[in-house]
């Protein structure tokens, strides 16, 4: 068959065009949606944080809503504090005002600015309710709001620690909510929102579904950039054996401290390099509550027996195959000269403290046994480790200890109503050692032993309207002298983080990278997947 000389020439530009296109680079494809799973251990009750304590509601809801100032892991570096709705903010000169500045950016899901109104609302309303996080907010008398992104907080007292305590506060129950969408409700509990958030976080909400998961999408005008990954779901994995079984296979992309393995195993998966392994030091303690009002708790010498009955070390090499640090001072070791180290708990002397509850008045009866008693954790993996071999050092010296453990919403129900004999518990110490007055004051918000010295409560008190750090340093180590000295709880290990992760992705909140970024210790803005 015969080419024209046009037909021939149309050919040849074909094979040329097709050549040119051969050889080019191929285009880039445009990149997968990347999602994160994180398991919980339960399922929320609300996603309206701030008029209930709900555990398990906080990590999906530090998502999607704002916080005027936040607080995450970075707090173990020193941060109190940073800025999340607050640009910046400045305290007067006699400690009695702070005032915030605002982000002009920032918007609400449905694209209405952010601004000082909706903080006042929140606050506001929290304040009238007294809410959960009033225990902080109780020190507020007035809130203005000279323009649009400008809120000033009027203090009753000068309180150095405030809003270092407002980030803490806020990363639970002090979210920033909508004025315009809430302003019509009968408080936080109440209305279409309740359940379906609508905030100015990094996420925005998608769905709920009960019993499963609750769905969340980027937020891609978040004032701060877009997160790097497009869906973020909190999906409910009860069984930490199956969550791990999930992990293997390649479900879940990390474990976080919840349903991190046996220690025992570390060396092995640090020699994986599919996967990395972090520790994260914190500023919560792992503890011991008790109750005083229950007896024979209210006796100081059966306490100082409890706390002689207990053996670190053994429980260290039990419990978490020696990786925790062992405490005994009433502090943690991210808190540097605020710990008072003259202020040690009772070491351990299983002699002694068989001389003391002899001189109690309890002496061993029928089967060894001197009385019963009940040790109760919730279902968290290091407290539940700690409490098993607790019950045995107690059983040796002849009290006849029973593990409880509940889940987490009913553990932290029956602690506030002080419905325990003795606890597992997360003391915290900082961002800002007003932390004491929350834990160990008079009716303080964590008080759950129902301890009560005047003589701590005059300290606490005076120690929060100090300038001077020295002062406030010094009043600390008292205070830390008294409640060794007193023992309405036992502090047994400084509290480490560990999550395991899956190589090529990072930025997770417990890793330093994300420290001071990531909204909340709750926060995932800044986790970056593979690729990203």
């Amino acid at each position: 068959m015969a080419f024209s000389a046009t037909r021939l020439t149309r050919f040849c530009l074909a094979a040329l065009a097709l050549a040119a296109v051969a050889a080019s680079p191929p285009r880039a494809q445009a990149q997968q949606p990347a999602t994160l799973v994180v398991p919980q251990l339960g399922e929320p009750k609300t996603l309206s944080p701030n008029f209930a304590s709900d555990s398990l509601g906080f990590a999906p809801t530090s998502n999607v809503y704002s916080h005027l100032v936040a607080i995450d892991w970075g707090v173990n570096k020193g941060t109190g504090a940073y800025g999340d709705l607050a640009e910046s903010w400045s305290t007067s000169d006699d400690g009695k005002a702070v005032t915030f500045k605002l982000h002009k950016t920032a918007k609400w899901h449905d694209g209405k600015p952010v601004t000082s109104h909706d903080v006042k609302f929140t606050f506001d309303t929290v304040i009238a309710r007294k809410y959960p996080a009033f225990v902080v907010l109780k020190n507020v008398r007035e809130i203005t709001t000279p323009d649009d992104n400008t809120v000033v907080l009027h203090l009753i007292e000068p309180e150095v620690g405030f809003v270092p305590m407002l980030a803490q506060v806020s990363t639970w129950t002090g979210k920033i909510y909508p004025k315009h969408l809430w302003e019509g409700q009968d408080g936080f509990d109440k209305g279409p929102l309740v359940n379906a958030p609508v905030g100015s976080g990094p996420f925005r909400f998608v769905r709920w579904e009960r019993g499963g998961l609750v769905e969340l999408e980027a937020n891609k005008d978040y004032f701060r950039g877009p997160p790097k990954i497009d869906r973020l779901v909190f999906r409910q994995v009860t069984d930490v054996n199956v969550a791990r079984a999930e992990f293997d296979s390649g479900r879940l992309q990390f474990l976080n401290y919840e349903y991190a393995p046996p220690l025992a195993e570390v060396a092995a998966l640090r020699r994986d390099p599919k996967l990395k392994v972090v520790f994260t030091p914190s500023h919560f303690s792992r503890d011991i509550q008790l109750n005083l009002t229950r007896k024979p708790l209210d006796k100081l010498e059966v306490r100082q027996a409890i706390a002689h009955a207990i053996d670190r070390e053994a429980m260290n090499r039990l419990a978490f195959s020696g990786f925790w640090k062992p405490a005994v001072h009433a502090s943690v070791e991210s808190q540097g000269e605020l710990i008072n180290r003259d202020a040690r708990f009772p070491a351990f002397d299983r002699a002694k403290a068989e001389a003391l509850l002899d001189a109690a008045g309890l002496p061993r009866g029928a089967g060894g046994w001197r009385f019963d008693i009940s040790v109760t954790n919730p279902n968290f993996p290091d407290c539940k480790a700690m409490m098993e071999v607790l019950v045995q050092q107690l059983r040796q010296v002849g009290i006849n200890a029973k593990l409880e453990q509940f889940d987490q919403a009913t553990w932290f129900r029956r602690q506030a109503e002080k419905n325990f004999d003795i606890s597992c518990y997360f003391t915290r110490y900082g961002p800002d050692p007003d932390a004491f007055r929350e834990h160990f004051m008079t009716g303080g918000g964590r008080n759950n032993m129902s301890y009560s010295s005047a003589e701590l409560d005059q300290l606490a008190t005076r120690a929060a309207t100090l300038q001077n750090k020295a002062e406030r340093t010094t009043i600390y180590h008292q205070i830390q002298s008294l409640i060794v000295r007193d023992l309405p709880y036992i502090n047994l290990f400084d509290e480490q983080k560990t999550t395991i992760i899956r190589t090529g992705w990072s930025g997770f909140n417990t890793e330093p990278e994300a420290f001071d970024k990531a909204i909340t210790w709750f926060g995932y803005y800044t986790v970056t997947p593979p690729g990203r």
